[in-house]
C-alpha cells in the first residue's frame, strides 16, 4: 500500500510540466477520484491492537453520517473536474492541428 509521500511525490512529479505524460496524469487521476470513507483498517498484534481495531470499527460506522455526504459531494466535483479537463485536452489537440493545418497552408 502507498503512502501519502509516495502518493505527493508522484503528484509532484506528474505536475512537473517537463515530466508530464498525460496518460499518466489522467489514469492518476482516474484512480483518485472515487473518494471514499472506506478504507482497510490494519489491526496491530496483541490485546491492544485488538481493542483499537474494534473502537475504530464502531467509530467508522458512527462517522460515516457525517462524512459520507461531503466525499459524495466531492465525489461529483472530481467526476466534472475529469470531464472538463478531457473536453479541454480534445478542444487543445483540435486547436493545435488547426494551428499545424494553417501553417503548413503558407
Amino acid at each position: 500500500m502507498e503512502t501519502v509521500d509516495d502518493v505527493y511525490e508522484r503528484l509532484r512529479d506528474a505536475l512537473d510540466r517537463d515530466k508530464r505524460d498525460p496518460a499518466a496524469v489522467r489514469g492518476l487521476a482516474e484512480r483518485f477520484w472515487p473518494v471514499s470513507a472506506d478504507r482497510p483498517l490494519e489491526r496491530r498484534p496483541g490485546p491492544k491492537g485488538w481493542l483499537a481495531f474494534q473502537v475504530k470499527r464502531v467509530l467508522r460506522k458512527l462517522m460515516r453520517w457525517y462524512v459520507e455526504p461531503a466525499l459524495a459531494d466531492q465525489r461529483i466535483v472530481n467526476d466534472a473536474l475529469l470531464r472538463l479537463v478531457d473536453d479541454l485536452s480534445r478542444r487543445v489537440d483540435a486547436l493545435e492541428a488547426q494551428t499545424r493545418r494553417s501553417e503548413q497552408d503558407w
